[in-house]
């Protein structure tokens, strides 16, 4: 099954309010309001709902207070939605919405839908890199904004905790076709692929004695994005989790920011990508493999830049 992404994310939080105001300042369109609930979407039309802890048309919680409730795979095609039901139905419920959503649980409880790919092909934003020798990407005569808004492209990946990640691992790679890339000794982690995406990973399963979530990464262009992004949730009053710096595993940068939807929030750039040629890594879960390094940034002053006068 050529699953090829995140298509969107369902959270149970407990103040509303809060949550969709993380969301309006981490750089998500607002698609529609109301007292049940908020739907923001990214560049492509990714979707993050937002729901209240008690409505009772949430998938079960797997643990208290604000968090993931479920993620929403995209598929090709109706074909594969069908087969995904086929496998599931051997051995736990499957519902299927008047829309074609279908829905079920994991081997942990989390919520799991698959449907037709609703996101929006985009023209990416330019990478503004001037480099010797090369032929600029960004025009001449130009500065960067350094107090321009971030729109995240995508969500990138979704991690989640469990107890056991040899099972867990077993059930994306052996029931819905999941590529490993990537893991951790000893039943650390393990970062997954669907195999219809090209991504170094859209889901890393991570263990941990109570199960949750984790963090949800958002794409953004380039590392500048990444700090522009970030510098504005601090001057919004937004707690860093960690970074800015850049992982060894995926390659990626990363700001982690403390999140009122549970876990952590992540804007994210220059990820690996892998097919089926990739060779699969064995990695010890220590610091220096979690990291190339990380930055400590203070947010700028002032609403910003003074321009200089022009003649």
């Amino acid at each position: 099954m050529r699953l090829s992404g995140v298509d969107g994310v369902i959270l149970g939080v407990e103040d509303l309010d809060i949550a969709g105001r993380f969301y309006d300042d981490f750089g998500l369109d607002r698609l529609q309001s109301g007292h049940t609930g908020a739907t923001f979407g990214t560049r492509d039309r990714t979707t993050i709902d937002l729901r209240r802890i008690d409505d009772n048309g949430l998938p079960p919680a797997v643990t208290g207070g604000s968090t993931i409730r479920e993620v929403i795979w995209a598929a090709p095609d109706r074909a594969t939605v069908d087969a995904v039901a086929a496998y599931l139905t051997r051995d736990r419920p499957v519902t299927i919405d008047s829309d074609g959503t279908l829905h079920s649980l994991d081997d942990d409880g989390y919520g799991i839908a698959f449907r037709v790919g609703r996101r929006e092909a985009i023209e990416p934003a330019p990478n503004r890199l001037n480099i010797y020798g090369a032929p600029p990407s960004r025009p001449i005569n130009s500065r960067i904004d350094f107090f321009e808004a971030i729109r995240p492209t995508s969500v990138a990946h979704v991690v989640v905790m469990t107890p056991d990640v040899d099972r867990a691992v077993a059930f994306y790679t052996e029931r819905l076709g999941f590529r490993i890339t990537d893991r951790f000794l000893n039943g650390q982690g393990a970062f997954l692929r669907p195999a219809g995406s090209p991504y170094h990973h859209a889901l890393f399963l991570i263990r941990g004695a109570e199960r949750g979530l984790h963090h949800i990464a958002f794409a953004v262009t380039d590392f500048n994005d990444v700090v522009l992004g970030g510098n504005s949730m601090l001057r919004a009053g937004w707690e860093t989790r960690m970074g800015p710096g850049r992982h060894v595993i995926g390659s990626n940068y990363f700001w982690y920011f403390k999140s009122p939807c549970g876990g952590a929030m992540e804007l994210t750039a220059d990820m690996d990508r892998a097919d089926d040629d990739w060779t699969v890594g064995e990695w010890e879960f220590v610091p220096e493999n979690t990291k190339a390094w990380e930055m400590d940034i203070k947010p700028l002053p002032g609403n910003g830049p003074r321009l200089p006068n022009q003649r």
